[in-house]
């Protein structure tokens, strides 16, 4: 339409928006002949030929198929369309070209096998990874591209609609080649792995391959001088003012999580947090409403703890396919059940698993944060050393009548740049210095981003050890206690012979301490010691360590047998070299920090 407007000297400028000032082809019909008022506009989905417009008296009768038959231009033409011809034979290159134009739109991405878009909700603005149906790609293909097929009746290209068939392929496929891979969608400014650049505009990052989704203007991060740091601190530590604490090292994990909520994207793995309380009312649901504030402009995703490994499987997989930015067990009535995928989900990158209600497979990103709560109830098992324990205690029988002052959900929420800069500002702060890592005690899954982000510059700033009660569940699991004390008794009884399960349940009978540590574990039934489930849980634990003792595997009477053995300790790694030490002094809840910045 342009050249043809240019071609016949019609074109005057273009006028930003798809817009364009022309002179009118009926000129001539215009008062005194005045060459003004007329404009083209480029085609789009609701106007597929474009628009044309004459602000003169003759404007309601001249349209944009009344120009294009001035111009001699046919309607596919006008409509500035790539055209895709279903030839037989050619099935693989119809679809490459169908899923070519699909990817010039601008509005489509691959992500674990399946074609995604980003949708925004239109409430809170919060992003969300939307999978394509089979319909909705039919409907996406129709709009990047005209469609003909040969007529052989007519012996001419007419126009279809994209055929099943190639719709069905392209949608099944695993692989694409043009389709750009989406990692995740990002909420705010953010750190990228390979390079550790902070990147603060948003769109797609071709480096990271995550598309942000947030207003930079929104998010004012300063140079982190001393002054910006202290107030930074200030501010985070004012929204924690009024909640019950067990301890410090409790209000020190609330503030790792705060700082895990607005790097998750940036981090391969990342603990989950639980905030415990001896009682209802005591502010549990708040403060995880407090930590998903920081993580994006929606609520946290609210979801029951699944009963069983099967259930944990399908809503895990479900809820991770959109990418939220926190998932939360609220009002949890039992401990963190181990099941497989929830271990998964806090040490694991990406998880992958069948699509409820669908014939396809998708990968999906596990960069989200996980919180949950519940009164006396917390992380066993496996998950002792995957979740971080807030310990809240209003230390009154009715907590839930206590008057607060201020409201920090609400203040995060209102001005949520102002906040997530202070934690980006306390990090490039802790960067600048030299990024000084404390030497506490190492956490295998989390030593790495987790700990450098979210750990060592609290320590850095004055804060006690937020992983303390990470720690302390490592240390103090009840269940290798239960197992140490079946080893000392095992020992007791048999020495360092080599005993088959059966052999020992029978010696149980009459030996009420090795009977009762066995008992401890859930291997009774009808009263009686189950042989496979105790022979399960001498296997499961095998080689274990505990109390410097383990369990061996031998022979004995031809079968599988158990002795309790001294295990030999691996000789001690050399110690690392000291970090500069960083000068602090504390004045009540201002920190001063030595040295420079």
């Amino acid at each position: 339409m342009v050249a043809a407007l240019k071609e016949r000297g019609l074109y005057k400028t273009p006028l930003g928006s798809g817009k364009h000032d022309i002179t009118c082809p009926w000129v001539e019909e215009h008062t005194d002949a005045l060459d003004t008022g007329a404009a083209y506009f480029e085609p789009d989905d609701l106007y597929p030929l474009g628009g044309f417009c004459c602000q003169h008296s003759h404007g309601e009768r001249y349209h944009i198929r009344d120009l294009l038959a001035q111009l001699e231009i046919p309607n596919i033409e006008a409509r500035h369309k790539p055209l895709i011809r279903v030839i037989p034979g050619d099935l693989h290159r119809v679809v490459d070209a169908a899923e070519k134009e699909l990817a010039a739109r601008g509005r489509h991405f691959q992500s674990g096998g399946l074609i995604v878009s980003i949708s925004s909700d239109p409430t809170t603005g919060d992003p969300s990874i939307v999978p394509t149906s089979a319909q909705a790609l039919a409907r996406e293909l129709s709009v990047a591209a005209l469609w003909e097929k040969y007529d052989r009746r007519s012996d001419a290209w007419v126009r279809c609609d994209p055929p099943q068939r190639h719709v069905s392929i392209l949608y099944d496929a695993q692989d694409f080649r043009h389709l750009p891979p989406l990692a995740g969608v990002i909420r705010q400014p953010y750190f990228r792995e390979c390079d550790g650049k902070l990147i603060t505009e948003a769109g797609y990052d071709k480096t990271s391959q995550r598309f942000g989704v947030f207003d930079p203007r929104q998010f004012v991060i300063p140079e982190p001088t001393n002054e910006e740091v202290v107030a930074a601190m200030a501010l985070l530590e004012d929204l924690l003012e009024e909640f019950h604490f067990v301890s410090d090292t409790d209000r020190a994990a609330a503030l790792s999580a705060i700082f895990t909520a607005v790097v998750r994207p940036s981090l391969s793995y990342a603990p989950g947090f639980h905030v415990k309380a001896p009682v209802y009312g005591s502010g549990k649901t708040y403060l995880c409403e407090l930590i998903g504030a920081f993580a994006g402009p929606g609520r946290n995703t609210k979801v029951s703890y699944p009963t069983t490994s099967e259930e944990a499987t399908k809503v895990m997989l479900f809820l991770l396919l959109s990418g939220p930015a926190v998932i939360e067990f609220d009002d949890m009535a039992n401990d963190w059940i181990p099941h497989g995928i929830i271990k998964r989900v806090l040490t694991a990158e990406h998880i992958t698993d069948r699509i409820l209600g669908a014939s396809k497979i998708a990968t999906v990103s596990t960069r989200t944060l996980f919180l949950g709560s519940g009164n006396n109830v917390g992380p066993v098992s496996d998950l002792l050393r995957r979740i971080v324990t807030i310990h809240l205690d209003p230390r009154c029988s009715t907590p839930a009548t206590l008057n607060y002052k201020s409201s920090p959900v609400d203040k995060v929420r209102q001005n949520r740049g102002r906040y997530v800069a202070a934690v980006l500002t306390l990090i490039l702060a802790w960067r600048k210095a030299g990024s000084p890592r404390a030497g506490v005690e190492n956490i295998v899954t989390f030593g790495g981003s987790w700990s450098d982000y979210c750990r060592h510059p609290l320590i850095w700033l004055g804060q006690p050890d937020p992983a303390t009660a990470l720690l302390e569940q490592v240390k103090h699991d009840p269940d290798a206690e239960l197992l140490g004390s079946l080893m000392v008794e095992w020992q007791r009884a048999f020495g360092s012979y080599s005993i088959t399960v059966r052999r020992a349940i029978e010696a149980a009978e009459t030996n009420s301490s090795l009977r009762d540590a066995m008992c401890e574990f859930p291997i009774v039934e009808r009263g009686e010691i189950n042989h496979s489930k105790l022979g399960w849980l001498l296997k499961k634990n095998m080689d274990r360590i505990i109390n410097g003792m383990k369990f061996q595997k031998d022979q004995a009477e031809g079968r599988n047998a158990w002795r309790v053995v001294v295990a030999d300790s691996p000789p001690l790694p050399p110690l690392p070299p000291l970090s500069r030490s960083i000068t602090k002094s504390v004045t009540g809840n201002n920190k001063i920090i030595g040295g420079e910045v």
